[in-house]
Protein backbone atom coordinates (compact mmCIF):
# COMPACT_ATOMS: atom_id res chain seq x y z
CA UNK A 1 0.00 0.00 0.00
CA UNK A 2 0.60 3.32 -0.79
CA UNK A 3 0.37 4.82 1.85
CA UNK A 4 2.48 2.73 4.10
CA UNK A 5 5.14 3.11 1.77
CA UNK A 6 4.93 6.73 2.29
CA UNK A 7 5.26 6.34 6.57
CA UNK A 8 8.29 4.45 6.32
CA UNK A 9 10.28 6.80 4.37
CA UNK A 10 13.81 7.63 6.38
CA UNK A 11 14.22 10.95 5.66
CA UNK A 12 10.74 12.27 4.31
CA UNK A 13 11.43 15.98 4.56
CA UNK A 14 9.20 18.54 5.95
CA UNK A 15 6.34 18.53 3.12
CA UNK A 16 5.73 14.83 3.45
CA UNK A 17 6.55 14.73 7.12
CA UNK A 18 3.22 17.64 7.39
CA UNK A 19 1.23 15.77 5.03
CA UNK A 20 1.12 12.37 7.09
CA UNK A 21 0.86 14.14 10.15
CA UNK A 22 -2.17 15.83 8.80
CA UNK A 23 -3.76 13.06 8.05
CA UNK A 24 -3.55 10.80 10.76
CA UNK A 25 -4.56 13.67 13.57
CA UNK A 26 -7.32 14.63 11.66
CA UNK A 27 -8.36 10.89 11.25
CA UNK A 28 -7.74 10.32 14.57
CA UNK A 29 -9.52 13.32 16.21
CA UNK A 30 -12.45 12.34 13.81
CA UNK A 31 -12.42 8.76 14.75
CA UNK A 32 -11.83 9.53 18.64
CA UNK A 33 -14.29 12.78 18.84
CA UNK A 34 -11.46 14.79 19.33
CA UNK A 35 -12.14 18.33 18.23
CA UNK A 36 -8.71 19.31 19.52
CA UNK A 37 -7.12 16.40 17.61
CA UNK A 38 -9.10 17.62 14.62
CA UNK A 39 -8.34 21.46 14.63
CA UNK A 40 -4.33 20.59 15.32
CA UNK A 41 -4.60 18.03 11.43
CA UNK A 42 -5.91 20.90 9.71
CA UNK A 43 -3.85 23.31 11.09
CA UNK A 44 -1.42 20.75 9.53
CA UNK A 45 -2.89 20.11 6.38
CA UNK A 46 -2.62 24.33 5.61
CA UNK A 47 1.03 24.15 6.75
CA UNK A 48 1.49 21.14 4.40
CA UNK A 49 -0.14 22.79 1.45
CA UNK A 50 2.15 25.69 1.74
CA UNK A 51 5.30 23.06 2.28
CA UNK A 52 4.04 21.50 -0.88
CA UNK A 53 3.48 24.79 -3.31
CA UNK A 54 7.24 25.46 -2.29
CA UNK A 55 8.53 22.49 -2.86
CA UNK A 56 6.91 22.16 -6.46
CA UNK A 57 8.54 25.37 -7.42
CA UNK A 58 11.82 23.83 -6.47
CA UNK A 59 13.46 21.92 -9.56
CA UNK A 60 15.12 19.36 -7.55
CA UNK A 61 12.46 18.59 -5.29
CA UNK A 62 9.40 18.86 -7.97
CA UNK A 63 10.32 15.53 -9.23
CA UNK A 64 11.13 13.81 -5.89
CA UNK A 65 9.28 10.69 -4.71
CA UNK A 66 8.39 12.49 -1.77
CA UNK A 67 6.97 15.18 -2.89
CA UNK A 68 4.50 12.74 -5.42
CA UNK A 69 3.68 11.05 -1.73
CA UNK A 70 3.27 14.54 -0.18
CA UNK A 71 0.82 15.48 -2.83
CA UNK A 72 -1.15 12.38 -2.68
CA UNK A 73 -1.63 12.50 0.78
CA UNK A 74 -3.23 15.84 0.93
CA UNK A 75 -5.46 14.30 -1.90
CA UNK A 76 -6.81 12.20 0.85
CA UNK A 77 -7.06 14.48 3.89
CA UNK A 78 -9.20 16.77 1.42
CA UNK A 79 -11.46 13.37 0.39
CA UNK A 80 -11.88 12.57 3.87
CA UNK A 81 -12.57 16.20 5.38
CA UNK A 82 -14.09 18.03 2.56
CA UNK A 83 -12.88 21.03 3.88
CA UNK A 84 -14.78 23.22 1.12
CA UNK A 85 -17.81 21.67 1.22
CA UNK A 86 -17.44 20.89 -2.56
CA UNK A 87 -17.51 17.90 -5.25
CA UNK A 88 -14.81 20.71 -7.27
CA UNK A 89 -12.71 20.79 -4.26
CA UNK A 90 -11.55 17.01 -4.31
CA UNK A 91 -11.69 17.43 -8.25
CA UNK A 92 -9.22 20.22 -8.12
CA UNK A 93 -6.79 18.42 -6.01
CA UNK A 94 -7.00 15.38 -8.07
CA UNK A 95 -6.84 17.16 -11.94
CA UNK A 96 -3.32 18.54 -9.58
CA UNK A 97 -2.30 15.51 -8.92
CA UNK A 98 -2.54 14.15 -12.15
CA UNK A 99 -0.64 16.98 -13.80
CA UNK A 100 2.16 16.38 -11.71
CA UNK A 101 2.08 12.52 -12.57
CA UNK A 102 1.92 13.37 -16.42
CA UNK A 103 4.99 16.01 -15.93
CA UNK A 104 7.21 13.28 -14.43
CA UNK A 105 6.44 11.01 -17.59
CA UNK A 106 5.94 7.52 -18.02
CA UNK A 107 9.56 6.21 -17.63
CA UNK A 108 9.70 7.56 -13.57
CA UNK A 109 7.63 5.09 -12.21
CA UNK A 110 9.90 1.92 -11.09
CA UNK A 111 10.51 2.86 -7.40
CA UNK A 112 8.08 0.91 -5.40
CA UNK A 113 6.63 4.17 -3.76
CA UNK A 114 6.27 5.74 -7.10
CA UNK A 115 4.90 2.96 -8.78
CA UNK A 116 2.17 2.31 -5.77
CA UNK A 117 1.08 5.89 -6.09
CA UNK A 118 1.30 5.75 -10.11
CA UNK A 119 -1.39 3.00 -9.44
CA UNK A 120 -3.67 4.87 -7.09
CA UNK A 121 -3.56 8.02 -9.08
CA UNK A 122 -4.60 5.70 -12.10
CA UNK A 123 -8.04 4.43 -9.82
CA UNK A 124 -9.32 8.07 -9.07
CA UNK A 125 -8.13 9.13 -12.74
CA UNK A 126 -10.60 6.43 -13.97
CA UNK A 127 -13.36 7.59 -11.54
CA UNK A 128 -13.32 11.23 -12.58
CA UNK A 129 -12.88 10.49 -16.48
CA UNK A 130 -16.02 8.50 -16.35
CA UNK A 131 -17.70 11.11 -14.25
CA UNK A 132 -16.73 13.61 -16.56
CA UNK A 133 -17.07 11.39 -19.77
CA UNK A 134 -13.51 12.49 -20.74
CA UNK A 135 -10.59 11.31 -22.05
CA UNK A 136 -7.73 10.93 -19.87
CA UNK A 137 -3.76 10.92 -20.51
CA UNK A 138 -3.92 7.32 -19.09
CA UNK A 139 -6.16 5.81 -22.00
CA UNK A 140 -3.01 6.12 -24.10
CA UNK A 141 -0.71 3.62 -24.72
CA UNK A 142 2.48 4.92 -23.44
CA UNK A 143 0.99 5.75 -20.00
CA UNK A 144 -1.12 2.40 -20.59
CA UNK A 145 2.34 -0.01 -21.22
CA UNK A 146 5.18 2.20 -20.04
CA UNK A 147 5.39 2.80 -16.33
CA UNK A 148 5.64 -1.10 -16.29
CA UNK A 149 8.04 -1.72 -18.93
CA UNK A 150 7.84 -5.83 -19.24
CA UNK A 151 6.10 -6.57 -15.83
CA UNK A 152 2.37 -7.73 -16.04
CA UNK A 153 -0.38 -5.49 -14.92
CA UNK A 154 -2.24 -6.37 -11.91
CA UNK A 155 -5.95 -7.39 -12.30
CA UNK A 156 -7.06 -3.97 -10.88
CA UNK A 157 -4.68 -2.14 -13.44
CA UNK A 158 -6.35 -3.84 -16.28
CA UNK A 159 -9.76 -2.76 -15.24
CA UNK A 160 -9.04 0.58 -15.20
CA UNK A 161 -7.15 0.27 -19.06
CA UNK A 162 -11.02 -0.35 -19.45
CA UNK A 163 -12.57 2.73 -17.81
CA UNK A 164 -10.04 4.90 -19.43
CA UNK A 165 -11.91 3.42 -22.83
CA UNK A 166 -15.26 3.68 -21.71
CA UNK A 167 -14.74 7.62 -20.69
CA UNK A 168 -12.63 8.18 -23.89
CA UNK A 169 -15.79 7.14 -26.10
CA UNK A 170 -18.18 8.83 -24.09
CA UNK A 171 -16.41 11.91 -24.76
CA UNK A 172 -16.65 11.14 -28.49
CA UNK A 173 -20.24 10.27 -28.28
CA UNK A 174 -20.75 13.71 -26.55
CA UNK A 175 -18.77 15.80 -29.40
CA UNK A 176 -19.80 13.83 -32.02
CA UNK A 177 -23.28 15.95 -32.04
CA UNK A 178 -21.08 19.39 -32.34
CA UNK A 179 -19.09 17.69 -35.17
CA UNK A 180 -19.87 19.05 -39.30
CA UNK A 181 -18.14 15.84 -40.75
CA UNK A 182 -19.67 13.58 -43.59
CA UNK A 183 -20.89 10.33 -41.43
CA UNK A 184 -24.17 9.81 -41.24
CA UNK A 185 -26.31 9.35 -37.64
CA UNK A 186 -26.76 6.17 -38.36
CA UNK A 187 -23.36 5.36 -39.46
CA UNK A 188 -22.13 7.01 -36.06
CA UNK A 189 -24.57 4.81 -34.36
CA UNK A 190 -23.27 1.52 -35.56
CA UNK A 191 -19.95 2.62 -35.13
CA UNK A 192 -20.57 3.56 -31.24
CA UNK A 193 -22.72 0.72 -30.47
CA UNK A 194 -20.40 -1.35 -31.74
CA UNK A 195 -17.48 0.05 -29.68
CA UNK A 196 -19.68 -0.11 -26.49
CA UNK A 197 -20.55 -4.14 -27.12
CA UNK A 198 -16.47 -4.65 -27.52
CA UNK A 199 -15.70 -2.87 -24.10
CA UNK A 200 -18.25 -4.90 -22.78
CA UNK A 201 -16.71 -7.99 -24.18
CA UNK A 202 -13.42 -7.21 -22.85
CA UNK A 203 -14.96 -6.40 -19.55
CA UNK A 204 -16.41 -10.07 -19.43
CA UNK A 205 -13.19 -10.84 -20.08
CA UNK A 206 -11.16 -9.14 -17.75
CA UNK A 207 -14.43 -10.83 -15.01
CA UNK A 208 -13.40 -14.27 -16.20
CA UNK A 209 -9.94 -13.66 -15.69
CA UNK A 210 -10.55 -12.02 -12.05
CA UNK A 211 -12.66 -15.19 -11.47
CA UNK A 212 -9.92 -17.63 -12.51
CA UNK A 213 -6.89 -15.37 -10.05
CA UNK A 214 -8.79 -15.22 -7.32
CA UNK A 215 -10.15 -17.61 -4.38
CA UNK A 216 -13.40 -19.65 -5.50
CA UNK A 217 -16.10 -17.96 -4.55
CA UNK A 218 -15.49 -14.58 -5.08
CA UNK A 219 -18.05 -13.33 -2.64
CA UNK A 220 -20.36 -15.21 -0.70
CA UNK A 221 -24.04 -13.83 1.15
CA UNK A 222 -24.28 -13.92 4.76
CA UNK A 223 -28.17 -13.55 6.08
CA UNK A 224 -28.88 -11.91 9.51
CA UNK A 225 -30.27 -14.60 11.02
CA UNK A 226 -27.94 -17.36 9.28
CA UNK A 227 -23.98 -17.20 9.74
CA UNK A 228 -23.65 -19.77 6.74
CA UNK A 229 -22.25 -18.52 3.64
CA UNK A 230 -23.37 -18.92 0.34
CA UNK A 231 -21.74 -18.55 -3.15
CA UNK A 232 -23.26 -16.09 -5.07
CA UNK A 233 -20.61 -15.18 -7.50
CA UNK A 234 -22.92 -16.23 -10.62
CA UNK A 235 -26.14 -15.43 -9.34
CA UNK A 236 -28.22 -12.34 -7.90
CA UNK A 237 -29.46 -11.68 -4.34
CA UNK A 238 -31.05 -8.49 -4.73
CA UNK A 239 -34.59 -10.37 -3.75
CA UNK A 240 -33.00 -11.42 -0.04
CA UNK A 241 -33.59 -9.05 2.78
CA UNK A 242 -31.08 -8.36 5.57
CA UNK A 243 -28.10 -9.64 3.68
CA UNK A 244 -24.23 -8.32 3.10
CA UNK A 245 -22.42 -9.61 0.26
CA UNK A 246 -18.35 -11.29 2.22
CA UNK A 247 -15.32 -11.57 0.02
CA UNK A 248 -11.83 -13.29 0.40
CA UNK A 249 -10.09 -10.16 0.71
CA UNK A 250 -10.97 -5.99 1.07
CA UNK A 251 -9.00 -5.62 -2.67
CA UNK A 252 -11.55 -8.52 -4.30
CA UNK A 253 -14.39 -6.29 -2.84
CA UNK A 254 -12.94 -3.04 -4.14
CA UNK A 255 -12.38 -4.27 -7.83
CA UNK A 256 -15.19 -6.24 -7.69
CA UNK A 257 -17.21 -3.27 -7.15
CA UNK A 258 -15.48 -0.93 -9.69
CA UNK A 259 -16.15 -3.26 -12.39
CA UNK A 260 -20.09 -3.64 -11.09
CA UNK A 261 -20.30 0.03 -11.52
CA UNK A 262 -18.15 0.51 -14.73
CA UNK A 263 -20.90 -1.97 -16.18
CA UNK A 264 -23.32 0.58 -14.81
CA UNK A 265 -22.10 3.39 -16.66
CA UNK A 266 -21.59 1.33 -19.84
CA UNK A 267 -25.44 -0.09 -20.03
CA UNK A 268 -26.66 3.46 -19.17
CA UNK A 269 -25.07 4.43 -22.50
CA UNK A 270 -26.07 1.54 -24.64
CA UNK A 271 -29.44 2.38 -23.55
CA UNK A 272 -29.25 5.76 -24.52
CA UNK A 273 -28.42 5.26 -27.95
CA UNK A 274 -30.73 2.90 -28.45
CA UNK A 275 -33.86 4.53 -26.80
CA UNK A 276 -35.88 6.37 -29.31
CA UNK A 277 -33.70 5.18 -32.63
CA UNK A 278 -36.72 5.76 -35.75
CA UNK A 279 -37.15 2.15 -36.97
CA UNK A 280 -34.98 1.82 -40.10
CA UNK A 281 -32.26 4.14 -39.61
CA UNK A 282 -30.44 0.85 -39.85
CA UNK A 283 -29.40 -0.79 -42.35
CA UNK A 284 -28.65 -4.05 -39.90
CA UNK A 285 -28.86 -7.77 -40.37
CA UNK A 286 -27.32 -9.76 -38.08
CA UNK A 287 -27.69 -13.18 -35.82
CA UNK A 288 -28.63 -12.20 -32.60
CA UNK A 289 -26.37 -14.75 -30.75
CA UNK A 290 -23.23 -12.98 -32.85
CA UNK A 291 -24.24 -9.89 -32.37
CA UNK A 292 -21.95 -8.21 -29.54
CA UNK A 293 -18.56 -9.69 -31.63
CA UNK A 294 -19.85 -7.96 -34.70
CA UNK A 295 -17.51 -4.90 -36.05
CA UNK A 296 -19.41 -1.92 -36.95
CA UNK A 297 -17.89 -3.30 -41.13
CA UNK A 298 -19.51 -6.67 -40.06
CA UNK A 299 -22.91 -4.92 -38.28
CA UNK A 300 -23.62 -3.03 -41.61
CA UNK A 301 -23.43 -6.37 -43.79
CA UNK A 302 -25.10 -8.71 -41.70
CA UNK A 303 -28.60 -10.16 -42.15
CA UNK A 304 -31.70 -9.18 -39.71
CA UNK A 305 -34.12 -5.99 -39.16
CA UNK A 306 -32.66 -3.24 -37.62
CA UNK A 307 -35.84 -3.28 -35.29
CA UNK A 308 -34.90 -6.80 -34.15
CA UNK A 309 -31.35 -5.77 -33.88
CA UNK A 310 -32.17 -2.52 -31.17
CA UNK A 311 -34.63 -4.65 -29.35
CA UNK A 312 -32.32 -7.06 -28.60
CA UNK A 313 -29.76 -4.08 -27.38
CA UNK A 314 -32.83 -2.83 -25.44
CA UNK A 315 -33.75 -6.24 -23.92
CA UNK A 316 -30.12 -7.00 -22.83
CA UNK A 317 -28.63 -3.33 -21.73
CA UNK A 318 -31.97 -2.14 -19.84
CA UNK A 319 -32.87 -0.75 -16.11
CA UNK A 320 -33.07 -4.14 -14.89
CA UNK A 321 -29.26 -4.84 -15.41
CA UNK A 322 -28.43 -1.74 -13.84
CA UNK A 323 -30.77 -1.95 -11.16
CA UNK A 324 -29.38 -6.08 -10.35
CA UNK A 325 -25.54 -4.17 -10.64
CA UNK A 326 -26.24 -1.48 -8.14
CA UNK A 327 -28.18 -3.49 -5.69
CA UNK A 328 -24.90 -5.77 -5.75
CA UNK A 329 -22.96 -2.63 -4.82
CA UNK A 330 -25.67 -1.89 -1.89
CA UNK A 331 -24.56 -5.79 -0.84
CA UNK A 332 -21.18 -5.37 -0.90
CA UNK A 333 -20.58 -2.01 0.90
CA UNK A 334 -21.37 -3.14 4.52
CA UNK A 335 -18.30 -5.62 4.03
CA UNK A 336 -15.55 -2.27 3.13
CA UNK A 337 -16.88 -0.80 5.93
CA UNK A 338 -15.79 -2.99 8.85
CA UNK A 339 -13.64 -1.60 11.14
CA UNK A 340 -10.96 -4.55 10.41
CA UNK A 341 -10.72 -2.87 7.18
CA UNK A 342 -8.53 0.46 7.87
CA UNK A 343 -8.63 3.47 6.38
CA UNK A 344 -9.48 3.32 2.75
CA UNK A 345 -11.61 0.39 3.11
CA UNK A 346 -14.89 2.71 3.72
CA UNK A 347 -13.48 5.36 1.00
CA UNK A 348 -12.89 3.75 -1.71
CA UNK A 349 -16.73 2.63 -2.43
CA UNK A 350 -17.68 6.28 -3.26
CA UNK A 351 -17.61 5.59 -6.63
CA UNK A 352 -19.29 2.41 -7.00
CA UNK A 353 -21.91 4.25 -4.48
CA UNK A 354 -22.36 7.29 -6.13
CA UNK A 355 -22.75 5.41 -9.22
CA UNK A 356 -25.64 3.02 -7.36
CA UNK A 357 -27.37 6.19 -5.81
CA UNK A 358 -27.72 7.45 -9.81
CA UNK A 359 -29.37 4.38 -10.99
CA UNK A 360 -31.52 3.76 -7.13
CA UNK A 361 -32.52 7.37 -6.10
CA UNK A 362 -35.12 7.72 -8.39
CA UNK A 363 -36.72 4.50 -7.59
CA UNK A 364 -38.78 3.31 -4.47
CA UNK A 365 -37.69 0.46 -2.56
CA UNK A 366 -35.42 -1.41 -0.25
CA UNK A 367 -31.82 -0.57 -2.34
CA UNK A 368 -32.31 2.50 -2.51
CA UNK A 369 -33.07 2.97 1.67
CA UNK A 370 -29.99 1.17 2.18
CA UNK A 371 -27.86 3.40 -0.67
CA UNK A 372 -28.98 6.44 1.32
CA UNK A 373 -28.23 5.11 4.92
CA UNK A 374 -25.19 3.94 3.94
CA UNK A 375 -23.94 7.53 2.84
CA UNK A 376 -25.23 8.15 6.47
CA UNK A 377 -23.02 6.30 7.89
CA UNK A 378 -20.25 6.80 6.19
CA UNK A 379 -20.29 10.18 7.14
CA UNK A 380 -21.90 9.78 10.90
CA UNK A 381 -19.95 6.18 11.63
CA UNK A 382 -16.87 6.40 9.37
CA UNK A 383 -16.17 10.02 9.45
CA UNK A 384 -15.59 10.34 5.91
CA UNK A 385 -16.92 13.91 5.13
CA UNK A 386 -16.57 13.53 1.32
CA UNK A 387 -19.70 10.95 1.59
CA UNK A 388 -22.28 13.93 2.34
CA UNK A 389 -21.10 16.30 -0.25
CA UNK A 390 -20.93 13.73 -2.95
CA UNK A 391 -24.90 12.57 -1.95
CA UNK A 392 -25.52 16.02 -2.01
CA UNK A 393 -24.40 16.66 -5.37
CA UNK A 394 -25.55 13.87 -7.37
CA UNK A 395 -28.62 15.20 -8.72
CA UNK A 396 -31.68 12.62 -10.66
CA UNK A 397 -29.94 11.88 -14.03
CA UNK A 398 -31.60 9.65 -16.55
CA UNK A 399 -30.48 5.71 -15.84
CA UNK A 400 -30.51 6.26 -19.45
CA UNK A 401 -28.53 8.60 -21.42
CA UNK A 402 -29.85 9.73 -24.79
CA UNK A 403 -28.02 12.64 -25.27
CA UNK A 404 -26.37 11.47 -28.62
CA UNK A 405 -29.47 10.44 -30.16
CA UNK A 406 -31.39 13.57 -29.62
CA UNK A 407 -29.04 15.28 -31.28
CA UNK A 408 -29.50 13.05 -34.61
CA UNK A 409 -33.34 12.81 -34.47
Amino acid sequence: MWLQQAADVRDPGETLKLSLRALSMTRLGRINNDDAMTTQGKINYVLALRELQKALWDEQSMWKDETLAAGRVLVYHEIFEATSGSISAVANHEAGMALLVQLRGPEKYHSPLARAILEDVRNTCMIMALRERKASFFGSEVWATQPWGREAKSVPQKLYDKGFALAALLEEMDTSRQRNDMVSPAEQLVRFLSRCLEIDNELEAWYQELLEDSPSPLYSIRSADDTRLQDVTNSSATNINDTVYEFTSLHLAHVTMNYWAIRIILSSAVAGICKNVPQGIFDLQDDLSEYSTKTADEMRSSSITSKKFIDAMSSKYCIDQRIELASSIVLSVPYCMDEKMGLFGSQKTLFPLGTTLSVLETLPGEDSARCHKLYQQLTTKKGLQFARVQAKDLRSPNTEDTSFIEEIQ
